[in-house]
């Protein structure tokens, strides 16, 4: 199986019209539903879908998703940006089809945690320590894979032992 890129197609981020920064939809020659749970064993913090199938992960500055025959990847900034980074993690996904033998696939459906169930946990004291405004903007750096727990001090300290073990047991 392995993938090619049969098409890179750029577009603007929908809620960025004329943002700096590009999204690239990468048409490939072959289905990508077979590779999901091997990358699903591999990332750490992927979320997976199977029953649609889609996985999805964020790695660096990127976030990348699986669905059919594309590659979806973020935060490009120009075409030929996008070349290398599709180019990348094209290859990186025929290595790890390469060494499928080695990889127990994971089919695991994880799915993105919701805004207000990682709010609930987290202290609440909008103390801007994690260097946002409200403590609902954190959660939201965390829903999209921005950051992680241990930027917010008040969870780190005594007597926030749960909240931040339910917050990890989440995939945060």
């Amino acid at each position: 199986m392995p993938i090619k890129v049969s098409e890179l197609e750029m577009f603007s981020p929908p809620c960025d019209p004329g943002s700096p920064v590009w999204g690239a939809r990468v048409t490939t020659d072959a289905d990508l539903e077979p590779i999901m749970p091997y990358v699903n064993a591999v990332k750490k913090n992927a979320l997976y879908d199977g029953r649609i199938p889609t996985v999805v992960w964020r790695e660096g500055p990127h976030k990348y998703a699986l669905r059919g025959r594309v590659i979806t990847i973020n935060n490009l900034k120009d075409r030929k940006h996008a070349e290398r980074v599709a180019q990348r993690v094209v290859d990186e996904l025929n290595e790890l089809w390469e060494r499928r033998e080695e990889i127990e696939p994971d089919h695991t459906t994880r799915l993105p945690p919701k805004l207000l169930d990682i709010l609930k946990l987290l202290p609440r004291t909008n103390c801007r320590k994690c260097g946002q405004a409200s403590c609902m903007a954190f959660a939201a750096r965390l829903v999209e894979g921005e950051g992680g727990v241990e930027d917010c001090p008040p969870l780190l300290e005594k007597g926030n032992e749960v909240a931040l073990a339910k917050l990890r047991e989440m995939g945060l």
